[in-house]
């Protein structure tokens, strides 16, 4: 596992292979993007339980909702990641 500044970590089992065996930046990239990604559905999660709801006050609903969010990193995200990625790809100088 790595960590790019201010993102979660992303194990390397969330890499596709393409990205596994190529070079070190675009590992780093994938990861980025997956990271962005991560940070994003913890936000959407958090964002469906009403503040004002028993759930929210739940003493361990932020570690849920980390966790929903890392599983679902874990097993290559919802898309947006590889999305981010491929346009870095195409951007990159």
């Amino acid at each position: 596992m790595s960590s790019t500044s201010g993102l979660p970590t992303v194990p390397e089992t969330a890499l596709p292979e393409a990205v596994r065996t190529g070079s070190a930046q675009d590992k780093q990239r994938y990861q980025a993007a997956l990271g962005f990604e991560q940070v994003l559905l913890k936000q959407v999660v958090s964002a469906i339980v009403p503040e004002d709801s028993d759930l929210a006050s739940w003493p361990y609903a932020s570690a849920v909702q980390d966790a929903f969010a890392q599983g679902l990193t874990a097993a290559g995200g919802i898309g947006l990641g590889a999305q981010l990625f491929e346009t870095m790809q195409r951007t990159k100088s």
